[in-house]
């Protein structure tokens, strides 16, 4: 049950600890704080350095995806054009893409370290 409620605080994009306050106030600006529970979200300059990192897994999980149904509707297209396609359709998702890395970051690295911050 407590995964469950975890994964669907990070679908909604809200605080780690209390799954009810939201991470972003509006677009790709953070509040630094948790307007609920008043859990500071970012731990040290440099704490996003891994939200980069989940990032990069995520864009590779959808640009493979893309290249893989773009190989099955158009078999017979260039690789080149097909990355190029597949860039281009991928694009307009970078900034949900980074919204999503954050907040998954600091759910992870709340739960992985949880008696830190608290």
């Amino acid at each position: 049950m407590a995964f469950r409620h975890t994964l669907w605080a990070v679908l909604r994009q809200r605080c780690p600890r209390c799954k009810e306050g939201k991470v972003f106030a509006a677009g790709t600006r953070m509040n630094p704080d948790c307007p609920v529970c008043q859990l500071h979200f970012e731990r040290e300059a440099g704490y996003f350095l891994g939200a980069m990192y989940v990032s990069y897994g995520m864009m590779s999980i959808l640009l493979m995806g893309l290249m893989f149904i773009g190989t099955l509707i158009w078999p017979n297209l260039d690789l080149g054009w097909m990355i190029v396609l597949a860039i281009v359709v991928s694009l307009p998702l970078v900034p949900m893409i980074f919204r999503y890395s954050r907040v998954i970051w600091i759910t992870f690295e709340r739960w992985a370290l949880p008696s830190e911050g608290k």
